[in-house]
């Protein structure tokens, strides 16, 4: 009892923590406020509580604007990964009993983001793929769909640069769905991140062998994922660029010695005369 009494006094309160999570996120109290459906004065309260118990600062603030601090962002990469892990173990162990039929996620798509790279999400869960979108929306164009049949659907009609893949999914699980964009010419240069709770050595050796590019494990630490993803993508980018480079040299090889070829045949009829 002694150490349960230690681990609550040293805890903050939850709400402070879920408070800090959505509005470090979402970079914004109000923003935050709107997804928690409460006021912005109540996320700033919370803040402030979490605050005082740590004995730090999180955010600097003004009168209209609060913007991260270090010793904010070093929590955040702390405390996100965490909480999304304990929701996402809890509703694993409630989908255990029941578990609802997968739903379309519907992301909201910013129009001045139709330029940046583009994610398909492929999860069951509309709280993963939200989670994941928080993250990563600033940065890229996210889509999401629920199953994997969804994403192959999807693929068949549409261009990304990356596919973040979950492996526990009903029906067509995630290492089918890589086996099959891998086996679709079209396809098989796309970058796949599995992102999943398995983390047994055996799950993402399997993945790796099917074609996928890396493994991550939950709890993401949003910091490794943005670098994996920006690798993966820029790695594409740079193989496609050096194979475009080599075809045209090819071409230009081949010109060449169509070429001499014709030159060597004029030679020749000139002897002839």
């Amino acid at each position: 009892m002694t150490g349960m009494k230690q681990l609550k006094r040293k805890l903050p309160p939850l709400t402070s923590l879920v408070a800090f999570e959505a509005a470090a996120r979402l970079g914004s109290f109000t923003t935050a406020a709107e997804e928690l459906n409460v006021s912005r004065e109540a996320v700033s309260r919370q803040i402030r509580t979490l605050e005082t118990h740590l004995g730090v600062k999180l955010f600097k603030r003004d009168a209209n604007t609060a913007v991260m601090d270090r010793l904010g962002e070093q929590f955040f990469s702390t405390v996100s990964p965490n909480l999304w892990a304990i929701a996402s173990a809890a509703q694993e162990l409630a989908g255990e009993l029941e578990k609802p039929p997968s739903a379309p996620v519907t992301l909201q798509q910013d129009p001045d983001h139709d330029d940046l790279p583009t994610l398909l999400i492929v999860d069951d869960s509309a709280q993963n793929i939200h989670h994941l979108n928080g993250l990563l929306s600033d940065s890229y164009r996210v889509i999401a769909q629920t199953s994997g049949q969804d994403a192959l659907n999807y693929l068949s009609r549409e261009t990304v640069d990356l596919v973040l893949l979950d492996v526990r999914m009903p029906d067509m699980d995630g290492y089918e769905a890589c086996r099959q964009i891998k086996a679709t010419a079209s396809l098989a240069d796309l970058p796949i991140i599995f992102v999943t709770s398995l983390d047994d050595p055996a799950n993402e050796t399997r993945g790796l062998q099917l074609g996928a590019c890396d493994f991550i494990s939950r709890p993401v630490v949003p910091a490794v994922l943005k670098a994996r993803i920006h690798t993966h993508i820029a790695l594409r980018r740079s193989s496609a660029a050096l194979e475009d480079l080599l075809s045209r040299r090819a071409d230009r090889l081949q010109k060449a010695e169509e070429l001499f070829a014709e030159i060597g045949q004029q030679i020749d009829r000139f002897r002839a005369k």
